[in-house]
């Protein structure tokens, strides 16, 4: 790996040579450099020898780095200069010391981290060891060392034979995760300068995380019509009469929260019963998917049926899809066609989840169509070319924090061309074209550029108008209207990019005109002009 690595340094330098060489006419483009990951992460790992002799070996790592080059701080002059995958040796005495390790890019860029190290020929003391299961991973354990004049600790997890040990620095952590929960003896080796080691031993006992610890993620913004929801939080649901009725079936069901949002526990599952109304079914012809969440630790297999009890035999009585892959500990949003059901969809009254007996957690259960179009939405937008289209102030009608103005549309004439489109049946695309206003908190300078996922309009999104609230929800990670930056959260890149957005609108001009606001963060408000193309 370290040759190849050189070999993409010598690479690099001949094509830059030739660049400066190549006719008129043929392309030169080294562009390419430009998009290399920037350096990141740099630290390394410091290993001493248990010979009273100060020998330390320094291992710098660190992501999108393929050199280094480390000051030892104790004086000494001379830089060494280390290939990725590298590591160097160094003679300290005893002493606190300060390392600088810089982190070279391919394309030359470098970042630099400082490390203090302690070099001590004495055996380490008051060693403190912490072991704990991880809270959000089944059978993950976190391991943290740290004793006085150590400078590293040796790991040994304790679940396969002739094992080697993770080495790291003293005071920092490590994770492991097991193939299976259980009792592990856990060894930790405290290592010095000195020749005696300092060391410690527990029996673990590593647990399976057996339930979610998150809710699962929330369904978008929908129009009543759009939705026929069974069991979420986020939508008014249908009623059931039935849950689990005794079919005979082993399943037992359980109602537990996580925060406010209810969901669905179901032990041993091999099929379970969702009962609505049987003296007034369902009527799912117009909608075209079904929705549900689920989360398991154990199970195999996992499929949905929908039944028409009006009808006495046959597929177009009942029909079940399974899944065919399960995915275990995280929760997984599912969405199957109701083309792929044969039932006839007239009169649903009876919902089954059928499995192969082990625990699965269900939320977010509802049958849906796409976004019913809105009446003067339609169409594509962008932002009007002249000076005060978008600002930001404490209230709306207030743009005096920032606002655009006649130069800045000359300058930002990249932006200016970007379209917002709306489609009748209920879709939303930011088409950007090649280039787009890029700000400091996307990896770059304030300048045009090419588009930065993922607000690069590669987002799978649509839109929810509603015209008696007058707002717009643009459903979607990375959609947005206006600037990516603004959320109803807050601005990035201080917040998550969120799945939805909603906007207040005003529509004028014969819907020809779009005024925008959206509250990003407490008193905050960006505000946006659109103009229909």
């Amino acid at each position: 790996m370290k040759k190849i690595k050189i070999l993409y340094s010598l690479i690099l330098t001949v094509l830059l040579a030739i660049s400066c060489s190549i006719p008129d006419g043929i392309d030169s483009d080294t562009s390419f450099v430009n998009s290399i990951k920037d350096p990141s992460a740099v630290s390394a790992l410091a290993l001493i020898t248990q010979d009273n002799s100060g020998k330390v070996t320094l291992i710098p790592r660190g992501e999108g780095v393929t050199s280094f080059e480390i000051e030892y701080g104790d004086g000494t002059t001379t830089v060494a200069k280390v290939a990725a995958g590298g590591s160097v040796t160094h003679i300290y005495r005893e002493g606190a010391y300060k390392v600088k390790i810089t982190g070279i890019s391919l394309s030359g860029k470098k970042v630099v981290a400082e490390q203090n190290i302690t070099v001590s020929f004495r055996s380490p003391e008051n060693l403190v060891v912490t072991i704990e299961n991880d809270r959000a991973v089944s059978k993950k354990v976190n391991v943290r060392a740290t004793a006085d004049f150590a400078l590293f600790y040796d790991v040994y997890f304790g679940d396969v034979p002739n094992e080697v040990p993770v080495q790291v620095n003293n005071g920092e952590s490590i994770s492991h995760t097991y193939a299976s929960a259980g009792t592990y003896t856990i060894k930790i080796v405290s290592k010095s300068g000195a020749i005696r080691t300092t060391n410690y031993q527990e029996n673990f006992v590593v647990t399976a995380i057996l339930a979610p610890t998150t809710s699962a993620p929330a369904p978008p913004s929908r129009q009543a019509v759009d939705v026929v929801s069974i069991f979420s939080d986020s939508y008014t649901n249908i009623g059931v009469s039935e849950w689990n009725p005794g079919w005979g079936q082993s399943t037992i069901l359980a109602n537990p929260t996580i925060g406010s949002n209810a969901m669905l526990k179901y032990s041993l599952l091999n099929y379970t019963g969702i009962v609505t109304d049987y003296g007034n079914a369902t009527n799912l012809s117009s909608m075209q998917y079904v929705h549900f969440d689920y989360w398991t630790p154990n199970a195999t297999s996992l499929g949905f049926k929908i039944v028409n009890t009006s009808i006495s035999s046959g597929p177009t009585k009942e029909s079940q899809v399974d899944l065919s892959t399960i995915t275990l500990n995280n929760w997984v949003s599912v969405d199957i066609p109701l083309s792929d059901f044969t039932t006839n969809r007239s009169a649903i009254t009876q919902m089954l989840f059928a499995s192969s007996g082990g625990t699965v957690f269900i939320d977010n259960l509802y049958f849906y169509k796409n976004p019913t179009p809105a009446s003067g939405i339609e169409g594509t937008w962008k932002i009007a070319p002249e000076a005060g289209a978008l600002g930001v102030g404490p209230a709306p009608g207030d743009k005096s924090w920032w606002a655009i103005d006649a130069a800045g549309v000359t300058a930002r004439a990249c932006y200016f061309d970007d379209t917002f489109v709306f489609g009748s049946n209920g879709s939303f695309s930011n088409v950007l074209g090649n280039s787009t206003w890029l700000e400091g908190w996307q990896g770059t300078s304030d300048a045009c550029g090419t588009p930065v996922a993922p607000h690069n309009g590669s987002a799978s999104a649509t839109y929810v108008y509603n015209s008696t609230a007058h707002t717009i929800t643009i459903n979607g990670a990375g959609a947005y209207l206006g600037l990516p930056k603004a959320t109803n959260a807050g601005e990035l890149p201080n917040v998550s990019v969120p799945n939805s957005r909603v906007y207040s609108v005003t529509l004028s001009n014969g819907n020809n005109t779009m005024e925008l606001i959206i509250e990003a963060g407490s008193g905050v408000f960006w505000q946006f002009k659109l103009v229909r193309v």
